[in-house]
């Protein structure tokens, strides 16, 4: 999985964490949200998935990045597509747990304001028909004490990975299965 923004091209998952915990390590008597969510998108007969990993230092500013991978599959039942994206966001959010969980505890012994909360931002709501699925998609990350966000409030999930997911053209050039 190969990840971009703005600034920075082709990054691996390594890279990635490594950005994240220099953006906290500038500021770490401050208080972070770390986010994950992932938006698709179905053309044709493929589905183009972005997850968007986003660290918000409240109040002063954040760091963003995003992967995009196209499945050969139109998925045309929205409880499987829903649920594929909110696989993925859980994949990468555990993922982000493992790799940043002890430089976290150090910054937290060592700054006495640190604060960082680890959310996963899911593609459902209240309106329309994703509202079935928000019990069962919430239940995902419970066990792991990761706060689920739904709409409005998962804005990584439902507005930055998903001005990412329409693109499928330039997913292609990122990995396709």
């Amino acid at each position: 999985m190969r990840f971009f923004n703005s600034m920075q091209k082709n990054m691996s998952f390594t890279d990635v964490v490594a950005s994240i915990k220099y953006f906290i390590k500038a500021s770490p008597d401050s208080k972070y949200r770390l986010a994950v969510g992932t938006d698709s998108q179905v053309k044709g007969r493929y589905t183009c998935f972005a997850t968007g990993i986003h660290i918000h230092r409240v109040g002063k500013g954040a760091w963003c990045c995003v992967s995009k991978m196209v499945e050969n599959k139109r998925y045309q039942n929205l409880k499987e597509k829903i649920s594929k994206e909110t696989s993925i966001t859980y994949e990468i959010a555990y993922m982000l747990n493992e790799q940043l969980v002890e430089a976290l505890c150090d910054l937290i012994i060592k700054n006495k304001n640190f604060d960082c909360k680890l959310e996963a931002h899911i593609d459902v709501g209240t309106r329309g028909e994703t509202r079935k699925l928000i019990r069962e998609m919430v239940g995902y990350f419970e066990g792991m004490g990761i706060d689920a966000k739904i709409k409005p409030d998962s804005f990584v999930a439902s507005s930055y990975a998903n001005r990412y997911s329409k693109n499928i053209s330039m997913a292609f050039n990122t990995k396709a299965i």
